[in-house]
């Protein structure tokens, strides 16, 4: 079988981490109702184009909110999805990494997949809440087949530091952790796309569990350590030896901004999946208007949906409407953020 999965982490007060795109205290409810919106939005445009699948929602929350008057359960029901809860097991401490620190959630995922599947040839398609489909997901799955696993590396330069790390960083750490010399400068995988069997998933989670303890190690004695789950990932692809897909055409981490980064492409239109991290305060939040609060049927009855997707997102052409708002939205922050350190000068 196959398993289309995202997830969604809450910080607790006192635990809070930076997530620089929603620029919110990352336990606080609006914070989290961003993702509650994602989370519903992914489920709906993957149900629109894969019926088969099982299509499952892995979180640490028990109690489930409500968006607009409607329950996020019953609308969950309603999309055909199961909600699996999970504690947060695998937490670094205080001072490891300010960003992203719920993102190791995704190695306590794979630890349930180990303990409660035993079905070596079951697959899980496990993606950030932030992505929306544009087709079926079979071509992922078929890429898949060969060797039960399926990832895309980052375009990044070797020097570029990634969230502490660049990957010539990484590869003095793979060789302080394996012992040896390696050639390559290692491929950054992307952490919001994973792809393998259940069988691969055991293999790389019994690394992982050798790992942990040595990257807690490596933290309290200051050295060098993967700070977040794509830098881990990372290795534990490479000591396995799983190679990522040099395929462009399946899915993308797409930047929309035209004011800071853009690196949309007509070819775009094409893939089967997007990634936003971007947008989801802007055109997802938008297109979660459109297609789940003034929609009965979560979007799946809309004839137009590759026009509303294109046009909502400005993907791969952004209307003049967008760009006005983008640059409005820009300026206002430029302002906020003079104002702010205004105040700080002053005290």
């Amino acid at each position: 079988m196959n398993h289309i999965c995202t997830w969604f982490c809450a910080d607790e007060k006192g635990e809070e981490s930076i997530f620089p795109q929603t620029g919110q205290k990352s336990s606080s409810e609006s914070h989290q109702i961003i993702y509650w919106k994602c989370v519903i939005l992914f489920f709906a445009t993957s149900r629109r184009f894969n019926t088969v699948e099982a299509h499952v929602l892995f979180t640490n929350v028990k109690q489930l909110p409500s968006i607009d008057g409607k329950k996020v359960a019953d609308m969950l029901n309603d999309l055909d999805v199961k909600v699996i809860h999970t504690g947060f097991k695998y937490k670094t401490p205080k001072g490891y990494f300010g960003m992203f620190q719920n993102q190791f959630y995704e190695f306590s995922i794979l630890e349930y997949i180990v303990e409660h599947n035993k079905n070596p040839d079951d697959n899980y398609l496990i993606m950030d809440s932030d992505c929306i489909f544009l087709k079926s997901a079979d071509n992922l799955f078929k890429e898949a087949e060969p060797q039960g696993f399926l990832s895309f590396e980052d375009d990044c330069t070797t020097d570029l530091v990634i969230h502490g790390l660049s990957r010539i960083d990484m590869k003095a750490l793979y060789e302080d952790l394996l012992g040896n010399k390696i050639k390559e400068i290692p491929g950054y995988h992307l952490g919001e796309f994973f792809l393998a069997s259940v069988k691969n998933i055991n293999v790389i989670f019994s690394g992982f569990l050798g790992l942990w303890p040595e990257m807690l190690k490596r933290h309290k004695d200051n050295l060098p350590k993967f700070n977040e789950e794509a830098q881990t990932l990372s290795y534990l692809y490479y000591k396995n030896g799983f190679k990522a897909s040099p395929k462009r055409t399946l899915m993308k981490r797409i930047w929309t901004n035209p004011v800071f980064y853009r690196n949309v492409e007509e070819s775009d239109a094409g893939l089967t999946v997007w990634h936003l991290p971007a947008e989801k305060t802007y055109g997802l939040n938008d297109l979660y208007e459109t297609l789940i609060k003034n929609s009965d049927s979560y979007g799946r009855k809309t004839k137009r949906y590759p026009y509303i997707v294109s046009q909502t997102l400005g993907i791969p052409h952004l209307p003049l409407s967008m760009l006005m708002k983008y640059y409005r939205v820009s300026y206002s922050r430029a302002i906020l953020k003079r104002i702010k350190n205004f105040k700080l000068a002053g005290k």
